[in-house]
């Protein structure tokens, strides 16, 4: 079961897969003329980071300004940030590592481990792959948490574990298997149950069936475990599956409403996405409105989730912004775009400009033709 679950953990950090502060809206409107970039360093600790992007086999970061943080850095890739640390790939005596950089640019190696997870309450998960003594199947790792510092805080003991949420997070070996609170003391015994995050003070479990429902953080289960299928609640709903049953839970296990489609996305700004396959077997999506109404056919390739009124999708190959009708804004030659944060949003051209644009489609910061793009934001790559 843990490398099930693993799997799935792994799968989500390589393709994604937050947040940062409120300060842009007065940068944007004294630079309505698509400002150079800033090629200086900042000597402001506090500035909060935007984007990284790799340049002449440098990564550069720069905050919202866009000045560069630090002095750019040999870094192999980057792969997430959070509370203040990046989480990057770097070689270090011609050996391929982890680390950690702080927002001076400051370098800790995390030694002893493949693979490394974002902070969460100030602790990150890792994971260091076990040597096989047999033919089976399937990679095993033990699990563990750093500090801030790169010190390991709770050691390499798990033989699974999740990422803190809501101080929280799911551990299991011969001794324990529950959820253990950032100290590593044990706060919910469990018994035959595998966990996932907490979100909305609920979360979920399964059997070895893999029957899931939902706990408390008292260890009660107050969903029971009948569902084939389950996502984590946002604005009081989760997508749900149930035998033939599609649709969307409150926190009672009851369907608020049911859907024609095999997927869900969690509510965001009210709205939502499900989908179907068609009939070549590729995703579909379609927006639905907090009582499941579905607002357009199933014509989406892919979308981003409903942020600040508008979300970005991309149809027939082509990126653009949609409201809560459906109906595109912002139009313009996109060759990708991403979500709005702070009333800004990640926009690539087909004319080669990048950058960011504001709510009316203006450029307010351009970036530099580049290799590789990575949102703070967004905590993933765009393009």
């Amino acid at each position: 079961m843990k490398n099930k679950y693993f799997a799935f953990r792994l799968i989500a950090l390589v393709i994604f897969i937050f947040l940062v502060g409120s300060n842009f809206e007065t940068f944007a409107e004294r630079n309505q003329t698509s400002p150079k970039l800033k090629q200086k360093v900042t000597k402001n600790k506090d500035k909060k980071p935007l984007v990284g992007y790799l340049k002449d086999g440098k990564w550069h970061f720069i905050d919202y300004d866009g000045n560069l943080l630090f002095e750019p850095k040999d870094f192999s890739d980057v792969l997430g940030y959070s509370e203040g640390f990046f989480r990057v790939n770097i070689k270090f005596n011609d050996k391929p590592k982890w680390a950690i950089v702080d927002l001076r640019g400051n370098v800790t190696v995390i030694d002893g481990i493949n693979y490394l997870f974002d902070f969460k309450y100030g602790r990150a998960l890792v994971a260091k792959k076990l040597k096989k003594e047999n033919d089976s199947k399937g990679d095993e790792f033990l699990f563990g948490y750093i500090n801030r510092n790169g010190k390991p805080i709770i050691p390499l003991i798990y033989e699974d574990a999740t990422e803190f949420s809501e101080g929280l997070a799911f551990v299991k070996n011969k001794d324990f298997r529950g959820f253990i609170d950032t100290n590593n003391h044990p706060v919910i015994k469990m018994e035959n149950s595998a966990g996932n995050k907490f979100t909305e003070g609920l979360a979920d479990i399964n059997d070895k069936r893999y029957r899931q429902g939902f706990m408390n953080k008292k260890g009660e289960i107050v969903i029971p475990l009948q569902f084939e299928l389950l996502d984590n609640f946002s604005e009081g709903l989760a997508f749900a599956i149930k035998g033939d049953t599609v649709g969307y839970i409150n926190k009672t296990g009851q369907f608020e409403f049911t859907v024609d489609g095999y997927a869900g996305k969690p509510f965001s700004d009210s709205m939502a996405f499900v989908g179907v396959l068609n009939e070549t077997k590729e995703m579909r999506w379609a927006l639905i409105n907090r009582n499941g109404e579905r607002l357009t056919g199933y014509v989406f390739e892919e979308v981003r989730n409903f942020s600040e009124g508008v979300a970005a999708v991309k149809q027939n190959g082509r990126w653009f912004f949609i409201d809560k009708l459906g109906n595109e804004v912002l139009p313009n030659d996109y060759i990708y775009v991403d979500s709005f944060v702070d009333g800004i949003a990640w926009a690539s051209f087909k004319d080669g400009k990048k950058g960011y644009i504001n709510h009316k489609g203006e450029m307010v910061l351009q970036v530099p033709d580049a290799e590789s793009y990575f949102d703070f934001r967004l905590n993933r790559k765009v393009y």
